[in-house]
């Protein structure tokens, strides 16, 4: 959904995207966030059809969970009370309920899919990667670390925010 740019707000309970704004990859884990199929009731609700449900939901052929698959841009973090991710213009832009999503709410500016996935293992969190600079999608600006590869040199929250940062996902 975050890659496809129908999910425009991402949530947690914790900071983790506080100091992440600007360029980070997006790493699609092997697990799926189990909600009950409540993301496609909310997509319907917001008027998407059942076939746009069914491929904003899905990964593009060549591509699997357990890799960085996209490059987005954060925006900035910011706690959200539960009546403000109540309404239905949070909702439809998390694509979850109020209820159930974490109480920061972290604007995706901008996403686009690699132009190849890459396999790596995830990690918690941030964390860093390295990508090929050839998977990177056309139109975006990056920081190209040595022998043209795109580094993500910001790890941790808190970290110096240099070129795209790698975060898991599970859904």
């Amino acid at each position: 959904l975050v890659a496809h740019g129908r999910k425009t707000l991402e949530t947690r309970n914790g900071t983790m995207f506080e100091r992440a704004t600007g360029l980070c990859l997006l790493h699609v884990g092997r697990r799926t966030y189990p909600d009950g199929g409540k993301h496609r009731a909310i997509l319907a609700e917001a008027g998407d059809s059942e076939e746009e449900i069914g491929r904003t939901t899905a990964l593009p052929p060549g591509f699997s969970r357990g890799g960085v698959v996209a490059l987005l841009e954060l925006g900035d973090t910011r706690p959200a009370s539960l009546e403000e991710r109540s309404t239905a213009e949070v909702q439809s832009a998390a694509c979850a309920l109020g209820s159930d999503m974490g109480r920061y709410l972290t604007e995706v500016k901008r996403a686009s899919f690699l132009k190849a996935p890459v396999a790596m293992r995830g990690q918690p969190g941030m964390f860093s990667a390295t990508v090929p600079r050839a998977a990177l999608p056309d139109g975006w600006e990056v920081v190209v670390g040595e022998e043209g590869a795109s580094r993500a040199a910001a790890q941790a929250v808190g970290a110096p925010r240099e070129g795209p940062r790698v975060r898991q996902t599970y859904g």
